[in-house]
């Protein structure tokens, strides 16, 4: 009897043993999975990120310019503009001073050279400029009169000025626009013609074609200014061209319109309709 319950005692022993090591075992087994698993994510982030950090090397590899890639600019030669060039080796030395000239209604500010060496010329050229900005005039009914000017080119072998004003007369709706413009050569003491230093032929060309010059004067419009030309206007483009600027040798001449050098390209003042400004101002794209 004492035997037999030794050995039920035994078999307990042993059961509750083995129920206690198995309970713990599945316990163990079931920690293990999830740290594998974060063992793995860690793996993986780590492969990522190296492939990120490799990425700032290769970009940076691409983009390094070899010695010698840019561009050089190109020189350009310089222009000489016409003022100067036409002096040759004679070029003038002078400066540019301001007169008034008042009478009655009238008032005229007007140019006149100093400081030449040839005093005979400087003389001679000052008086024509008085003779220019003052003369041809009709004071009768004449309200008001005024004109200022504006050195366009100051060259070493021509001087180009333009007047512009406005005139007044009574019983006239509105004051007329008036422009003068005189280019003087430094070295003879001759005005400069728009004929002397321009390509006519090309000039024609242009107002026909209404291309190669722009209009300064605000609010008119190229093909309104075309059209008018066109209709009639101008009827031969060269032969008014030829008469264009007050000639020193011809005094009593009219000038059919005016021109002047500024910054290397011819400008005109064509005679147009009021609406118009009562001449229209345009500049040539070309260089003289």
């Amino acid at each position: 009897m004492r035997k037999h319950i030794r050995i039920m005692s035994m078999a307990a022993v042993i059961l509750l043993a083995s129920t206690g090591c198995g309970g713990n075992a599945g316990q163990k087994e079931e920690s293990k999975e999830p740290i594998v698993e974060d063992f793995d994510l860690i793996l993986n982030d780590q492969r990522t990120q190296v492939i990120v950090r490799d990425e700032p090397d290769t970009v940076a590899a691409e983009s390094v310019e070899e010695p010698g890639d840019a561009e050089i600019p190109l020189e350009t030669e310089a222009i000489v503009p016409y003022a100067d060039r036409i002096a040759g080796d004679n070029g003038v030395a002078y400066n540019v001073e301001t007169t008034v000239y008042e009478d009655g209604v009238i008032r005229i500010e007007y140019p006149q050279l100093t400081n030449m060496a040839d005093g005979q010329k400087q003389q001679q050229i000052n008086e024509r400029i008085r003779q220019t900005a003052t003369g041809s005039i009709s004071t009768e009914n004449l309200n008001s009169y005024d004109l200022k000017y504006e050195t366009a080119t100051k060259g070493d072998g021509i001087v180009s000025f333009i007047f512009r004003g406005t005139e007044y007369y009574a019983n006239s709706a509105y004051p007329n626009n008036v422009i003068k413009t005189l280019n003087i050569d430094l070295n003879t003491g001759k005005n400069v013609r728009f004929k002397d230093f321009a390509d006519v032929a090309s000039v024609v060309s242009s107002l026909e074609l209404a291309d190669g010059y722009t209009i300064v004067n605000e609010g008119v419009d190229m093909a309104d200014f075309s059209a008018y030309l066109n209709n009639g206007s101008v009827t031969d483009y060269a032969m008014t061209l030829l008469d264009y600027d007050v000639d020193f040798e011809n005094p009593e001449m009219i000038p059919t319109g005016f021109s002047a050098i500024r910054d290397n390209h011819l400008i005109l003042f064509i005679d147009a309709e009021h609406a118009m400004g009562d001449y229209v101002e345009l500049e040539f794209r070309k260089n003289l």
